[in-house]
């Protein structure tokens, strides 16, 4: 199970649960029925900006974001962050599990992600006698 914290720079925050194949999807677009969904009115959030979802080995953020101006980052505890480009993945872990979504240089969203640790994949074949 996922837990997916989030705060919007205006104030608001929700927090909900994941499990199996549901994911977590931020971006523009209207407001609608699906609880997975966090939707914004901002011309320089994409459709579909940011997703988190479970993978292999764990959680993962996915960055659909255009570039336009907006900056992704996965903080890690050290407090260094890893930005993503445009159209790509990164797995969180114990480490690095907070997402900072900026456009215009200005902080728009924070994820918190929690999660159970588990074997890697290598570790869960070699537990099977793989």
């Amino acid at each position: 199970m996922i837990t997916v914290m989030w705060n919007l720079a205006s104030g608001e925050q929700g927090e909900l649960q994941l499990e199996g194949a549901q994911k977590w999807t931020f971006g523009r677009g209207a407001a609608g029925a699906d609880r997975f969904a966090l939707r914004v009115d901002d011309n320089n959030v994409s459709r579909t900006a940011l997703v988190i979802r479970d993978s292999g080995p764990g959680p993962v953020v996915f960055r659909g974001q255009r570039d336009n101006g907006a900056e992704v980052g996965l903080v890690q505890a050290a407090g260094s962050t890893i930005w993503l480009d445009e159209g790509t993945a990164q797995n969180l872990t114990t480490e690095a599990h907070r997402v900072e979504f900026y456009t215009g240089g200005n902080l728009v969203l924070t994820v918190n992600v929690t999660f159970d640790e588990r074997p890697t994949v290598l570790e869960r074949q070699r537990q099977a006698g793989f």
